[in-house]
């Protein structure tokens, strides 16, 4: 039984918390709010105010799943740079550093055209992937290990997409198109249990995976289908070639772990069917 920190405990969080404990680890966890899954020692608290409360004895991993309390480039520093500097100043003191699985993003890549993927040089454009990709340098300075850059994830409580496609059926106009990639939530927590187990097992993963689904694909190409299904069908013209970029995992491809819903539809499909 190894003993994993995770810090940030929103639905990603709590989500490898869940899978973890069932997998017998003991999980301690670390948020702003008073509240976690049964079973997850929590430390509530701000990771930027005052001295940090962590457990007593050592972490074996830590998870690094953290969201900026705002949309600007300083809430972005706070996240991603100065709370994960805190909390590793702090468990430094104790012990040797762990593994850090960290969650970033694709944005990372910037504009990027064409096929992106892990050997795909960054080049941030925004300070969104600028300040990602400096927190993914900094830990691998730090210590051993993965950053996840995740494409656009989507799931229950993130359905962006679906309100769009009933604004549109409704009168508004469609976004331009584009090329866009995704990853359903379920998949998210799948692949950073996966790779928690695989430092856990000294089986150390690659410093950097992207978390994708295999199916890039055209906005309005995904809005026309949303239509379809809930009946409401907007007729979107898809014509060619959409511009963007398609986002491919090498670590996915090469079958580390096996997507539950690889395309938009089986991922959709099944936030439709628990739709009330």
């Amino acid at each position: 039984m190894a003993h994993i920190l995770i810090a940030g405990l929103g639905d990603l969080g709590a989500g490898v918390a869940r899978t973890l404990m069932a997998d017998g680890h003991r999980v301690s966890a670390i948020r702003r709010r008073n509240e976690a899954p049964p079973g997850v020692d929590l430390y509530p608290q701000d990771l930027m105010q005052g001295a940090l409360l962590l457990p007593p004895d050592q972490v074996d991993l830590l998870y690094i799943i953290l969201t900026p309390d705002g949309r600007d480039e300083a809430a972005y520093q706070r996240a991603f740079l100065a709370a994960p500097a805190r909390l590793l100043d702090a468990l430094a003191e104790r012990q040797p550093l762990p593994p850090v699985l960290f969650v970033s993003s694709t944005a990372v890549y910037g504009e990027a055209a064409g096929v992106v993927d892990e050997l795909t040089p960054p080049r941030p454009a925004r300070f969104n992937g600028r300040v990602l990709l400096a927190a993914e340098e900094e830990l691998s300075l730090r210590t051993l290990g993965t950053s996840v850059r995740f494409s656009g994830i989507y799931g229950p409580g993130r359905l962006r997409l679906l309100r769009q496609a009933a604004a549109i059926a409704a009168g508004e106009a469609p976004p331009e198109p584009a090329l866009t990639n995704r990853i359903h939530s379920a998949d998210c927590i799948g692949l950073l249990h996966q790779l928690g187990w695989c430092w856990l097992a000294n089986d150390a993963p690659p410093p950097v995976v992207i978390g994708t689904d295999s199916c890039p694909v055209a906005n309005l190409e995904v809005l026309n289908w949303l239509g379809e299904r809930t009946g409401r069908p907007l007729g979107l013209v898809v014509n060619e070639p959409v511009p963007g970029r398609a986002v491919r995992s090498r670590y996915l491809q090469a079958g580390e772990y096996l997507l539950q819903h690889p395309d938009y539809r089986s991922g959709y499909q099944a936030l439709l069917d628990a739709l009330p």
